[in-house]
């Protein structure tokens, strides 16, 4: 039997986009199944995850952004305030 092994996103893993504007490399991961890119923007305290689908996602169009997000276990983000959650793996 094989074994399939994902790699679970943690916020530690997450890119962080320079102030200056430089260009850098995304984490391409996988959100519910939809394929899409991460970085996390810092900006003042107020950190930002952005998620940008390749193709248009049913709800959240090409692109995700929320300020309120964090990891209570590798591969789960809870987002929001109502305790809303993404499964994304490293691609």
């Amino acid at each position: 039997m094989t074994e399939i092994t994902q790699k679970l996103l943690t916020e530690e893993k997450i890119p962080i986009a320079p102030f200056n504007g430089e260009d850098f490399d995304k984490l391409n991961i996988s959100v519910d199944g939809y394929k899409a890119q991460c970085f996390i923007l810092e900006r003042w305290g107020t950190n930002k995850i952005i998620i940008q689908y390749e193709e248009k996602h049913p709800k959240w169009n090409y692109c995700f952004i929320t300020k309120y997000f964090h990891f209570e276990k590798p591969g789960e983000m809870l987002w929001g305030h109502r305790g809303e959650k993404m499964h994304i793996a490293i691609c």
